[in-house]
């Protein structure tokens, strides 16, 4: 591991394990092993640090990479299906911390790290981009459904993947606020319903 991401990692070990981020410097050069002048060679102050462990583990949780989805193959239902499938397995995992050998639940790292990703100045711009991009590849699926008919055609494409943003909100809402514990699996058991409300009907 290369030392700038030792001390990020080390940073938020750290806040783990004290559930805040009120960390000196100090205790970043105790936990990671490396001399408080050797941290200063990375970060000005303990400010950049933050910033960018809130860009690498808070930012960037919520982003997806939408050409990878825009390859998933299949009919309209498989399609939808796995695109969800895919953004829900990769956020239930969240981000890999190589230094953390323990199974950790990823809620925990948003919670802690919220309050500066919230105000983020790029965090609702990031946010509104990528509802963006996934309300273009859902239109995408349901129009080439429709044309196949695959999906009904008596409601419009804007409705339906109206429905399926919303699906998808408010399952990853209710699994970081610990309502339910699994987005897997509770997708799985609402697809099958969904599915029934806009397939195609003779």
């Amino acid at each position: 591991m290369d030392t700038k991401k030792l001390i990020l990692e080390s940073t938020l070990k750290l806040m783990i394990e004290k559930q805040n981020s009120i960390i000196s410097i100090r205790e970043i050069s105790a936990a990671s092993g490396i001399a408080t002048g050797g941290i200063y060679h990375y970060f000005s102050n303990k400010e950049e640090i933050y910033n960018e462990i809130t860009e690498r583990y808070y930012l960037n949780y919520y982003k997806f990479n939408i050409d990878e989805l825009r390859q998933i193959k299949g009919n309209a239902k498989e399609k939808i299906h796995d695109v969800m499938a895919e953004i829900f397995k990769e956020k239930q995992t969240g981000i890999e911390i190589e230094s953390i050998d323990d199974e950790i639940d990823y809620r925990i790292i948003l919670a802690i790290l919220t309050a500066k990703g919230f105000v983020h100045e790029n965090f609702q711009r990031l946010v509104q981009s990528l509802l963006n991009e996934l309300k273009e590849l859902f239109t995408e699926i349901v129009e080439e459904g429709q044309k196949n008919r695959q999906i009904r055609q008596d409601f419009s494409t804007e409705d339906i993947v109206e429905s399926l943003i919303i699906m998808y909100m408010g399952i990853a809402y209710k699994w970081e606020a610990y309502i339910i514990d699994d987005m897997i699996s509770v997708f799985e058991d609402n697809f099958d319903l969904q599915w029934e409300k806009i397939r195609f009907r003779e």
